[in-house]
């Protein structure tokens, strides 16, 4: 008897559109198997899978390689040629490997002879067909796509926590609408994704999960961005608070085993390797430090083995954060003035003018191509660069750190829990820096 693997594959669009169910072809090529009194090795279904991914990403497909490979059978059977491939180039990849395992194929609706050169031409030919007919669909499905976009209407059915599709525009879901701001508030207050889980959904009653939350933080349907269209989805956020949030994830706090508060957990960076420095804690003089693991795992690259402990940070911080914030806006009032005065029109439109008479004495043959092509591209650079610089003065918001670092701020700071203090670190500063000298560089959160 004949050792064969039968094989189904449908892609979603496909079982909707044209009923091209994994069922029935699974019973069509059991009844096939039965009929020509053949061995049924195993059965590879890839269900939501598009005959256009590659063979590495069709999970099944490799497993029946595998099975190939271990000379488990002799033959491959499916229902129909764009059942396997509708690429000509992943064909081939897959048709190198079954030749050299001596596996055949065929199909059991259509008539394919991979034995003869004219049956070669033939399987050629009808994957061409196959391969432009699903070029064609993807374009087709692409300017839906696009039409939806551009009318705002949602893509899928499915939804990031917070909305929920009335009519065909997205809008916020009533139901959980007050959670997901408040989370979001809570977040940006404390720089925890854990603490503002279990202040804001845990307290409503709402089991989600942290990788849930997490994820949602990174979404951009949060400030109207979805699908690459702006204005789609109704927003929870800004934009500015969106990529604040983003840079706060990057810096989250991690539990401590013991339930330590660590000020400054996840700001403090080692500036030789770029790794965040851990924590640790020695009980018997109840002392806080951080250290960089750098030179226990990357010997060689990182030799910064300072621990500086937790209250010379703060100690230093509390010392120096008023004159860098003072000098940090004389900075940006500088730029602006200079930004403002400099005007680089007049040697923009230069520039254009240059690009202009260059491009007549190429066409009037009297400078050559390789001289043309090397001055054009020095004069783009410097227009491109003169453009930059002409941009608007975009003016940073100091109105987080204004607020934080009120005139009164250190008596405040000084009544406050640990906890309290670490949410206070979180919203002033993006980073510390500890150096193998043990001076230490930090930097605001604009």
């Amino acid at each position: 008897m004949k050792r064969v693997f039968l094989y189904a594959r449908v892609s979603t669009e496909e079982q909707a559109v044209h009923g091209l169910s994994i069922e029935a072809q699974v019973k069509s090529l059991a009844e096939w198997a039965k009929a020509n009194r053949c061995n049924v090795i195993d059965t590879y279904i890839d269900a939501g899978i598009s005959a256009r991914k590659p063979a590495a990403k069709r999970p099944e497909l490799q497993r029946l390689l595998a099975d190939a490979r271990a000379g488990k059978g002799d033959l491959i059977v499916f229902t129909k040629l764009d059942r396997w491939f509708r690429s000509i180039a992943e064909y081939y990849k897959v048709q190198e490997i079954l030749e050299k395992c001596h596996v055949d194929w065929r199909t059991i609706h259509e008539d394919y002879d991979t034995s003869t050169a004219s049956g070669r031409l033939k399987i050629n030919i009808m994957l061409s067909v196959a391969q432009d007919e699903a070029d064609r669909t993807s374009e087709r499905i692409k300017a839906v796509f696009e039409t939806k976009r551009q009318k705002l209407e949602p893509l899928t059915g499915q939804m990031p926590y917070g909305y929920i599709i009335e009519g065909k525009k997205i809008v916020k879901d009533p139901k959980t609408e007050k959670a997901v701001d408040t989370f979001f508030r809570t977040f940006l207050a404390s720089g925890s994704i854990a603490q503002a889980q279990r202040d804001v959904f845990e307290q409503c009653g709402i089991s989600i999960s942290y990788q849930k939350v997490h994820k949602m933080m990174g979404c951009t349907a949060y400030y109207g961005r979805y699908f690459g269209a702006d204005g789609m989805t109704p927003p929870y956020l800004t934009e500015e608070e969106f990529e604040r949030i983003q840079g706060m994830k990057r810096r989250v706090v991690r539990k401590s085993p013991k339930n330590n508060v660590f000020l400054f957990s996840g700001l403090v960076v080692c500036p030789e390797c770029g790794r965040r420095m851990g924590t640790r804690r020695s009980t018997a003089a109840d002392y806080q430090y951080y250290t960089c693991p750098g030179p226990y795992t990357m010997a060689g690259v990182c030799e910064n083995r300072v621990c500086l402990g937790e209250r010379k940070i703060e100690a230093f911080l509390l010392g120096a954060i008023d004159d860098v914030m003072r000098g940090r806006k004389l900075v940006y009032a500088q730029d602006e003035i200079r930004k403002t005065d400099a005007g680089y029109k007049a040697e923009i439109s230069a520039v254009r003018g240059k690009l202009s008479r260059l491009k007549e004495l190429y066409l009037n043959d009297l400078i050559g191509l390789e001289e043309y092509k090397a001055d054009r591209a020095a004069f783009e650079a410097r227009l491109n660069e003169l453009v930059e610089k002409d941009k608007p003065f975009e003016k940073p918001d100091f109105t987080v750190l204004e607020a934080a670092l009120s005139e009164d701020w250190r008596s405040m700071y000084s009544d406050m829990g640990k906890e309290e203090k670490r949410a206070f670190w979180r919203i002033v500063l993006r980073e510390i820096r500890v150096y193998p000298d043990r001076h230490i560089g930090f930097d605001l959160i604009t």
